[in-house]
């Protein structure tokens, strides 16, 4: 399956580059503290469950398939970083395959910068980038997860 045709059947807007990786975003992170390696620091508790949460409300927002263009994306574009929120604008929202949430998100990776969480779905898991940004948790982008 080509890379455009990944991103409308998954109702996901990436940017379509080689292996359909997802490009660096142009946010940048705040309240960021590095290791003395000048690593972003790992995170937990509070501030790694506020990501999360971010994370399964914007899957939660994503998977409205029956709503119209307009509607659909007026309820997600406050969760979204400005870069994705360009990219959003142009998916139809009849292509998501998900309705649902059907688990808790997992980390996969976090820091105090960004956190990575794959969502499960009635359509399968979706892999979130949550980043801090301005004090909140925004989401960088979102594709469907890799299989093991």
């Amino acid at each position: 399956m080509n890379c455009r045709r990944l991103a409308a059947v998954c109702g996901l807007a990436v940017l379509l580059t080689a292996g359909c990786s997802p490009t660096n975003s142009s946010t940048a992170p705040s309240e960021q503290a590095t290791t003395a390696s000048g690593h972003p620091a790992p995170i937990g508790g509070p501030r790694r469950n506020a990501a999360l949460l971010a994370a399964v409300t914007y899957i939660r927002l994503w998977a409205r398939p029956t709503l119209d263009r307009n509607a659909w994306y007026t309820g997600m574009q406050p969760m979204v970083t400005p870069a994705y929120a360009q990219l959003l604008a142009d998916t139809d929202p009849a292509q998501v395959p998900a309705h649902a949430v059907t688990g808790s998100p997992r980390a996969v990776s976090a820091n105090t910068a960004v956190v990575v969480a794959d969502v499960p779905t009635d359509a399968g898991l979706i892999r979130v980038t949550i980043a801090s940004t301005g004090g909140r948790w925004l989401i960088d982008h979102a594709r469907p997860a890799p299989t093991p």
